[in-house]
């Protein structure tokens, strides 16, 4: 399995797929790549700005958005959000326990390289398979296209895709299944199977 997911959710499922675009579960160093757990380097923020810590305390006894809890509100992603008059001169971020270098969430970012090592892993599974499911996916992404491309340009696999709206490999696809991925992929498991023909090269 390989998800464009960057939360985890997959592996929370019992699945240990390959994570495409990185997880927000861990920061990496942009000096010298040393990866921390995400929670660790929260523990950190907190240690470094304890007033913070007591805001976010605020935040989950239901305050959102007061000064109690520095104008923080949680978005329906999870990320919070802060108005930037609560963090402007006195908010410190913590840098890499290694080398004190500048830590970001170790997910690819618009604009950032899959890392090789798993961009490799990634092509081999996809060209080593005997067929590719695109489940909940418009394919917009191109590290993730590139994968679908190579599987049909150099195995010809057959590709399946169960997505509502359009997707920017349904021209590679042997079927498409414009469906809900919640409402389809339980029949298909009842199923046992899915046959998806060889579309001709």
């Amino acid at each position: 399995m390989i998800t464009q997911n960057v939360d985890r959710l997959h592996n929370r499922a019992g699945s240990n797929p390959i994570e495409l675009h990185g997880t927000v579960y861990s920061v990496i160093c942009l000096d010298c790549g040393s990866i921390t757990g995400r929670h660790l380097f929260q523990d950190r923020v907190k240690d470094l700005n304890p007033e913070w810590a007591l805001g976010i305390k605020s935040l989950e006894k239901c305050s959102p958005g007061s000064d109690a809890s520095f104008g923080m509100q949680q978005r329906p992603d999870g990320d919070i959000e802060i108005d930037e008059k609560f963090w402007e001169d006195n908010f410190s971020i913590p840098t890499c326990e290694q080398c004190g270098g500048v830590l970001k969430p170790n997910v690819v970012l618009f604009g950032d390289n899959v890392p090789k090592e798993r961009a490799d892993r990634a092509m081999e599974m996809v060209t080593g398979g005997d067929a590719l499911l695109v489940v909940g996916s418009s394919v917009m992404t191109m590290s993730v296209y590139r994968l679908l491309r190579a599987a049909k340009e150099k195995v010809n696999s057959p590709i399946a895709i169960v997505n509502i709206g359009p997707t920017r490999a349904d021209d590679l696809a042997s079927i498409k299944i414009e469906a809900r991925c919640g409402e389809i992929l339980p029949r298909l498991l009842a199923m046992g199977s899915l046959d998806v023909p060889r579309a001709s090269s």
